[in-house]
């Protein structure tokens, strides 16, 4: 499963007592961005003379490419002074299965997601095209801040009363991430994670890499490319974000982004009752998921309900129509909302934040190619996947939260709407609603409170380059919404490609049609298509 943008992994809340630094991060991230700047022109120069030495070690546990190679280097921990302290940046180089055509550098978005996963594990969700594993050296570059490379250390503090857990909690966490690791938390940005991708690639010997960006990816890839035109090939950007928008806007934009693809979920689950049985109406297979979670957590959600059609209508209304069907629909939001607050109030100690099945959902709902499995858990034909952990796991999972709670706060641009900070009080703290709180964290201010902006990051720029990017975006994107995606395109200068249908990522993830176009494009440089259909 890739992670994209997160921020989607769902908050597990049982206690509403003391909380500690680890749960604070997971209730607020959970979850799951012109020209070349003075700075990188001048380490462009200062880079020139000398590669990097390679270290070349085993690989770590999630890489299991038979061929698969791993190594780390050397840099600076702020690219802007190279005389500096120094941390080590580690890499998953996959050669090419036939003749190569060069290096492909990839990111699977985040901030935070895994490096080496993405190109370096077979099980991690990606089918890259049998064109693209025979023909690139496929190169993944851990960022800055997780395992496989210097890793963020913020050890639990001491001392911290529970009202700054709830209302600076970006201080907070920083402040534990500067003790744990002093001096490091500030160089934890998109342009010093792009200056990382200089380092390996000098160190490998590429003359040119072509880029892989998928969510986050593309903010990254576009940054290196706008910073090194000259050293950049061919670009593909997945999905890509609106980085005027980084980061709390980006997150806002979430909060429809997310129930909108939930609604369509329900619409596809509704034309295939015959498979699933779950109800003939996208309100109806909405009624039954929410019995599954009232089942697990003895409450339901409250995240809204899809519109009602006049199958849905009661009996004794049926005369109503289409008017009748309207009602509901203006009703539903509210009635879910007081029946949650009504099961909390009678069955003492529920939430619905608890419930595997909400969890799973706000997982699964951005990969259609995951449609089936879901539904499938709903009507009970396929078991809840095991929610247990391993200590490392969370230890792992913790440091890219961590980090990505640090970068998105170090490079916040927009501004705090404290309006919003109602609503997210009542998402999180009272009704547990995984699917609005993580945005409204962001929005609200909450998330970063006490942890302002470290710096601001370049203007992205594509006159530079080559050849044109390739943009891919889906209509039903929850996570890169579509009617945010021609910022990217503006700056870039993307030869832009429309996927209809649902979906956050795209390449490598089940659609053919955009694998080829994909495939194409890495070959020549130059694409055709614009419009291609999507998975449901």
């Amino acid at each position: 499963m890739h992670i994209s943008f997160w921020i989607s992994l769902a908050p597990k809340r049982k206690d509403h007592g003391s909380m500690s630094l680890k749960k604070t991060v997971l209730a607020t991230l959970t979850a799951v961005v012109t020209g070349v700047s003075a700075l990188g022109v001048a380490t462009t120069v200062a880079h020139a003379q000398s590669a990097p030495q390679i270290t070349w070690e085993d690989c770590p546990v999630q890489v299991d490419e038979p061929n698969a190679q791993c190594g780390r280097v050397e840099v600076p921990m702020y690219h802007s002074d190279p005389g500096g302290e120094k941390i080590s940046v580690g890499f998953v180089k996959v050669p090419a299965e036939g003749q190569s055509r060069g290096a492909l550098f990839g990111n699977p978005g985040g901030p935070g997601g895994d490096g080496y996963s993405y190109f370096g594990a077979a099980n991690a969700g990606f089918d890259w095209p049998q064109e693209i594993r025979n023909e690139w050296d496929r190169v993944a570059v851990q960022p800055r801040g997780l395992a496989g490379s210097t890793p963020v250390n913020c050890p639990e503090p001491t001392n911290i009363d529970p009202v700054s857990l709830y209302t600076r909690s970006g201080a907070v966490i920083r402040d534990a991430c500067e003790a744990g690791t002093p001096g490091y938390t500030a160089s934890i940005t998109t342009e010093n994670t792009a200056e990382d991708w200089e380092w390996v690639r000098r160190a490998l010997g590429e003359e040119k890499i072509s880029i892989m960006g998928l969510s986050y990816g593309t903010f990254l890839g576009s940054m290196y490319a706008t910073k090194y035109p000259e050293h950049t090939d061919k670009v593909v950007l997945d999905s890509g974000m609106n980085p005027d928008h980084a980061w709390s806007g980006v997150l806002d934009s979430q909060k429809q982004g997310y129930i909108s693809a939930l609604h369509d979920f329900f619409g596809w689950v509704a034309d295939n009752n015959e498979t699933y049985g779950l109800g003939d109406t996208p309100l109806a297979a909405y009624q039954a998921w929410s019995n599954t979670i009232v089942a697990e957590t003895g409450t339901n959600p409250t995240v809204a309900p899809p519109p009602a059609q006049v199958g849905d209508v009661p009996p004794a209304l049926l005369s109503s129509g289409q008017a009748g069907a309207d009602v509901l629909t203006a009703t539903a939001p509210a009635q879910v909302q007081l029946q949650n607050l009504f099961n909390m109030a009678t069955r003492p100690g529920s939430n619905q934040a608890t419930s595997p099945t909400l969890s799973l959902t706000r997982q699964l709902i951005p990969s259609p190619a995951d449609w089936p499995y879901l539904a499938s858990v709903i009507n009970g034909s396929e078991p809840i996947p095991s929610m247990e952990y391993t200590e490392e796991m969370m230890e792992l999972a913790t440091t890219s939260l961590m980090m990505q709670s640090l970068q998105l706060c170090n490079e916040n641009q927009v501004a705090a709407d404290p309006l919003d900070i109602p609503e997210y009080v009542w998402s999180n703290y009272v009704v547990g609603d995984i699917f609005t709180a993580p945005p409204l964290a962001f929005s609200s201010g909450a998330a970063c409170s006490g942890a302002g902006p470290v710096t601001t990051p370049p203007t992205l720029n594509g006159a530079g380059l080559e050849h044109r990017p390739l943009q891919i975006q889906s209509t039903g994107d929850p996570q890169t919404p579509f009617q945010h995606s021609g910022r990217m395109h503006e700056l870039m200068g993307t030869h832009f490609v429309t996927v209809h249908g649902p979906g956050h990522g795209h390449v490598g993830l089940g659609n053919e049609a955009v694998d080829q176009a994909v495939v194409e494009y890495l070959r020549s440089g130059s694409a055709e298509v614009t419009d291609l259909p999507g998975l449901r």
